[in-house]
């Protein structure tokens, strides 16, 4: 591709050739993109008005996809992971391989937990001692197995709760529950894709850390080995009696 230059202001000017004038108009699209707007105006504001749009973006087309297949797409629990996925995607717990075997997580622990409340002789989506600890129950099962495996993703703990409480109940609802997640990070991907941001198609590139803890002792960093700790640390994982190797 051949350009020009104005000798008086130094600026490129377009080429003249038909089909590089419509190259040179495309390539200007690349300038929306937000790692090329982040080197030229506010990165914090701009990370607002992008995470506004992309989460406006992610419902709405959810919305469309329900109104075209005649099937509810739409879940209280996609909310917080619709907002993690644009908010903080470099984080492990925002990736697909998270998001989708987290929910997958939540959903049979509350259908576990649904049955229980049924063998009970509970009723669903009432509050009663005994709903309340089987409620308390499931969603403690849900963060301890998601803890275990290291497949972290918080909403996964209100699609627990909204299957022991009985609003997902039908296979259908399940079904089209896993399949919403599974649109929404695959949306997700394609956004960040197109804006320049890194998001993994499945797993997450970093390994997550586990969990931080900080106690009155000093920051307690429950992945990292003894040799690597400082005597702060020392002291606050002898105080919470965590094992020293």
């Amino acid at each position: 591709m051949n350009y020009t230059k104005n000798k008086k202001t130094q600026d490129i000017i377009a080429p003249k050739r038909h089909y590089e004038h419509i190259l040179w108009k495309l390539s200007k699209i690349l300038r929306f993109r937000f790692w090329f707007l982040a080197t030229r105006t506010d990165a914090r504001l701009l990370s607002y008005i992008y995470l506004l749009a992309t989460c406006f973006l992610a419902v709405m087309s959810l919305g469309i996809a329900a109104r075209f297949c005649s099937v509810n797409l739409i879940f209280p629990s996609l909310g917080p992971t619709i907002f993690m996925q644009f908010y903080a995607p470099s984080s492990p717990m925002s990736s697909p391989r998270n998001t989708i075997v987290g929910h997958l997580i939540g959903c049979l622990v509350g259908l576990g937990f649904y049955w229980l409340t049924i063998k009970a002789g509970g009723v669903p989506g009432t509050i009663s001692m005994k709903n309340v600890a089987i409620l308390g129950a499931a969603v403690g099962t849900c963060g301890t197995i998601m803890g275990i495996t290291g497949l972290l993703h918080p909403p996964a703990a209100s699609t627990t709760l909204l299957i022991v409480f009985g609003y997902l109940g039908s296979p259908v609802n399940i079904l089209a529950f896993s399949l919403s997640a599974i649109f929404i990070s695959f949306e997700a991907w394609l956004v960040h894709k197109a804006a320049g941001i890194k998001f993994p198609l499945w797993a997450p590139e970093k390994k997550d850390l586990g969990p931080q803890l900080q106690t009155k002792l000093g920051h307690l960093d429950l992945s990292r080995k003894t040799r690597d700790l400082s005597v702060e640390e020392i002291a606050a994982r002898l105080a919470s009696r965590q094992g020293i190797k």
